[in-house]
């Protein structure tokens, strides 16, 4: 059995624990599938299972060349290719039993539009090839620009099994599709727990960030953008008001005897501490490090697990809240935030990110504080559904993969010549 898992962006500790959520309940149910990953970035996942192979993206880069030979690779269905990543990703694709569009944000819609062919491309090779593909819950939409409708159209309705994360997403799909049957589960990374033992002792040796939370009766975390890099938000009034609104509220909670906590998602050539780094204040905030092996993103849940509460803009930070517990105000700034917080009925502690200033911020946060008790119970009574409402994901993909084992097996049988019996 092989799987080969597309458009996995990297150096995220929210993609990366999505899809390492997604690799190990695939791998628990069957030990001895062999799983690809075609990652979208430049580096690659730490500490995946050893059944689990990691190819770089293709086209390795955005370079014309890079570009030209992906074209032509894709209208000869295969036939061209020339460099080792062409060839490597032909490979992993043909032999794939199935083909998974790896659960993230969405990639497949307008606000994404830009690059969004190269991701309908590769999903349309599976079709044209006659390879199973399924949308493992992203998020995806809207479609209201008419950009790439055609073969939009194709590749969705192709699909085997189309899963998005949140319901804002599947009503963008109902209203564009409404002849394809579009299911909702909840975001990948909530069905896999963290083991707890094995994060203990990283957490142990972490002995600066193990000292910062002891010696603060109440952590908070953070995690924040200015949003500089969205294709909608970018170069707008946020990039201002973001760090704005966000230094005033941590100075105010510092003053209030908080100890922060920053937890930064992405690393590399895009990062989150270098905007982060403007809001530190000596002895009262910590930065968890962001790039080392160790601390990946099962670390962060884990990490999570341990603060009073969080007040996130980045969307995995609060399905890590909400996995491990810990209560959290969310900041919105696309449909997966708001739909995941109107799913599980805490969008009261949403703050769409059109209605970001630091009153509505502190209000949010001393709501979410009067009802502490209230909602920490929630998430706990929450919580067992919440990861089997996302494993249903995972059981999609499993159902595809058996009816494909049993077709091919009818076929099997049905070209195998029956000996001739010689009855004396």
């Amino acid at each position: 059995m092989k799987i080969l898992v597309l458009h996995a962006h990297t150096a995220n500790r929210g993609d990366e624990a999505a899809v390492k959520a997604m690799v190990d309940e695939i791998l628990e149910a069957k030990p001895n599938a062999n799983i690809t990953i075609c990652i979208n970035g430049n580096t690659f996942y730490p500490n995946m299972p050893e059944q689990v192979k990691q190819i770089g993206r293709m086209p390795k880069l955005h370079s014309k060349m890079a570009l030209l030979e992906f074209y032509l690779f894709y209208l000869t269905g295969t036939k061209f290719a020339i460099s080792k990543e062409c060839k490597e990703f032909r490979t992993e694709l043909l032999e794939a039993d199935l083909v998974l569009h790896a659960p993230g944000g969405p990639s497949i819609g307008d606000i994404y539009s830009k690059v969004e062919k190269l991701y309908l491309y590769r999903l349309n090779l599976a079709r044209q090839l006659k390879i199973p593909y399924m949308f493992y819950a992203p998020s995806m939409g809207p479609f209201n620009s008419g950009k790439n409708d055609d073969l939009r159209k194709k590749v969705i309705s192709g699909a085997d099994k189309v899963v998005v994360r949140d319901p804002i997403s599947k009503q963008y799909l109902n209203q564009y599709l409404p002849n394809v049957q579009v299911e909702q589960h909840l975001d990948s990374a909530l069905q896999h727990d963290v083991e707890i033992q094995k994060y203990d002792d990283i957490y142990n040796s972490y002995a600066a960030l193990k000292e910062f939370i002891r010696i603060h009766p109440k952590c908070l975390g953070i995690t924040v953008t200015d949003l500089a890099w969205h294709p909608t938000h970018g170069k707008t009034k946020l990039q201002t008001l973001i760090p704005e609104v966000f230094q005033k509220f941590v100075d105010e909670k510092i003053a209030e005897g908080y100890g922060i906590v920053y937890i930064p998602q992405l690393y590399g050539a895009n990062d989150d501490t270098t905007l982060m780094n403007q809001f530190m204040r000596q002895k009262h905030t910590f930065m968890v490090e962001a790039n080392k092996p160790e601390y990946d993103a099962y670390f962060q849940q884990y990490v999570i697990g341990k603060l009073y509460a969080v007040v996130g803009m980045r969307y995995h930070s609060n399905i890590f809240s909400a996995k491990m517990g810990t209560p959290f105000v969310s900041v919105s700034y696309e449909q997966k935030m708001k739909g995941f917080m109107e799913k599980i009925g805490l969008d009261e502690y949403c703050i769409p990110i059109d209605e970001l200033t630091l009153e509505c911020l502190e209000d949010t946060f001393n709501k979410m504080c009067n009802n502490y008790p209230a909602y920490k119970e929630k998430l706990k009574e929450k919580h067992l559904q919440m990861k089997k409402d996302s494993h249903r994901t995972t059981e999609d993909a499993l159902a595809i993969l058996e009816k494909k084992h049993v077709k091919k097996n009818k076929k099997q049988s049905k070209n195998c010549i029956e000996p001739s019996r010689n009855v004396p």
